[in-house]
């Protein structure tokens, strides 16, 4: 059997980002940890959040230690080296070069800022305005990052929230299991809030929840099981085969993804496809569940942008030596896909439900233009 290497782990991912002269040493070894805990998976089964998070904080590192006497470009020009390396590690953690973008937003804004209110200092130009310049550009840069990681903390609290507004009594919801572990993911926080507050409603009614059972990792049991624990009365779990069958009976799906492009594409753990398109058939609305930290400004016609479809190791879908396997047998397991526009209706986020065609105005809102590429991703 073939253990094949996944297509984004070229020569650019295995190595560390290059050594950056104008950071000091403890910020290249937090630099250094956190692309290695990227590179090993460290995240890949934690809420986005957690990432997000560690990635505007090391960022920050960045612009509290840069030199007292470097400019404006000089302090973006350190940011994105960081952010672009950190990006590449692993392509379908879209978010590492969002939160970057986030970061050197929230950089451009204060240095203008301080331009208008005579700073000089913190000019694009790197005007005479000194140390002192920087020190306050710094200052402010840092306070309002982490106003941004406040937010990042709270995305699946506030995503959560709106449940009401769109699961009612008696209705019948189709999932699947994520690989967040089992309480973390964001469409069990958004079910649980919702029954939380049907429970508490209207006469205490409820609805059901039909859980895609998400193989060949069968994360949905882990979620069924979560569920039905935390109050979720009428939980069942069905095989991926079983969706198309199921659906008719079902009002709503509602779905979380990885990513969210600039077309309004959503990049999906593997089976999400196979629910929206069920949906789709039926005429069943699809909700795709996203933090703000996850919808990027890159689309699917960017060149290089396949190396973003990653693959799981073969064993989980078929065991090594397995008996009566071919022991040549060539074994594609797929960990993403895509999820096209037109089979999403409505994205649920931290800013509020959005349609998909307006994608492109909260990327205006939350990123510079100059900053959609990072080392060229």
């Amino acid at each position: 059997m073939t253990h094949s290497r996944t297509p984004f782990e070229d020569a650019s991912t295995t190595m560390p980002p290059a050594r950056d002269a104008a950071l000091t040493p403890a910020t290249q070894r937090s630099v250094e940890d956190l692309s290695h805990d990227i590179r090993r998976g460290t995240y890949d089964a934690k809420p986005p959040a957690v990432l997000a998070k560690r990635v505007a904080e090391t960022l920050i590192q960045v612009v509290a230690t840069a030199d007292g006497r470097a400019t404006l470009e000089e302090i973006i020009a350190s940011v994105r080296a960081i952010g672009g390396s950190l990006a590449v590690l692993k392509r379908e953690h879209l978010l590492v070069g969002n939160v970057a973008r986030r970061v050197l937003r929230v950089i451009r804004d204060e240095g203008a800022t301080s331009e208008r209110g005579g700073g000089g200092g913190g000019g694009e130009s790197g005007g005479g305005g000194g140390g002192a310049a920087t020190k306050k550009l710094k200052k402010d840069v840092i306070d309002t990052a982490h106003e941004v990681i406040e937010e990042m903390e709270t995305v699946s609290t506030n995503i959560a929230s709106q449940s009401s507004d769109f699961v009612t009594n008696g209705c019948v919801v189709m999932t699947m299991g994520s690989n967040a572990s089992a309480g973390t993911g964001l469409a069990e926080a958004f079910l649980r809030d919702a029954n939380k507050k049907r429970s508490a409603s209207e006469g205490g009614g409820g609805f059901s929840v039909v859980v895609a059972e998400s193989a060949p990792r069968y994360d949905g049991h882990a979620m069924a099981k979560s569920l039905a624990e935390r109050g979720v009365r009428d939980v069942s779990l069905i095989c991926d085969s079983a969706v198309y069958a199921t659906m008719p009976s079902v009002k709503l799906c509602v779905l979380s993804a990885r990513g969210v492009l600039a077309d309004g594409s959503a990049l999906v753990d593997s089976g999400a496809y196979n629910i929206a398109l069920a949906a789709k058939a039926h005429s069943v609305p699809v909700l795709m569940l996203a933090g703000s930290y996850a919808i990027s400004p890159k689309t699917q016609k960017e060149a290089g942008f396949d190396r973003v479809y990653g693959f799981g190791s073969p064993s989980t879908a078929l065991g090594y030596g397995e008996r009566g396997a071919d022991p040549d047998a060539v074994v594609i397991n797929p960990s993403f896909e895509f999820v096209p526009a037109e089979l999403i209706s409505v994205f649920v986020t931290d800013h509020g439900a959005h349609c998909p065609g307006f994608i492109n105005v909260l990327l205006s809102e939350m990123y510079s233009p100059l900053d959609s590429a990072l080392l060229g991703v």
